[in-house]
């Protein structure tokens, strides 16, 4: 799940609903989303960030490694994905078996993800 998927569990979005409705475990996300949620929320409902809270800690963290930069430095000539985004795709591909897809409401790092073979998943998305 990506830091756009994250912020729809936390703000008033039409989205929201079909989205808790696909959650059925634990979700896992890169690191970098805690980051990424946070300074959103701040930024756009700073008075949202205990909800940002809540929702951040029932989730687990992939840790921002050497291998996932790595990955995320090396995608060929033709993935057009922005710094932190590449960061999210390398480690759906590092997590590969373990899901099903990457969550994204993000329209670039759909198209670029399923050009790398991954499933990119958008509940409630027309």
């Amino acid at each position: 799940m990506d830091s756009s998927a994250i912020l729809k569990l936390i703000l008033d979005e039409k989205e929201r609903e079909a989205l808790l409705g696909v959650l059925d475990s634990k979700s896992i996300s890169s690191r970098i989303s805690q980051l990424e949620v946070k300074h959103a929320v701040n930024r756009i409902a700073p008075g949202r960030i205990m909800e940002a809270q809540s929702e951040l800690v029932k989730m687990d963290f992939y840790p921002l490694s050497n291998a996932v930069l790595s990955i995320a430095e090396n995608f060929p000539a033709g993935v057009t994905l922005r710094s932190l985004d590449a960061i999210h795709v390398a480690t759906a591909l590092l997590l590969d078996k373990s899901i099903e897809g990457i969550i994204t409401y993000d329209k670039s790092m759909m198209k670029n993800a399923k050009a790398l073979g991954i499933k990119a998943i958008s509940p409630g998305m027309k």
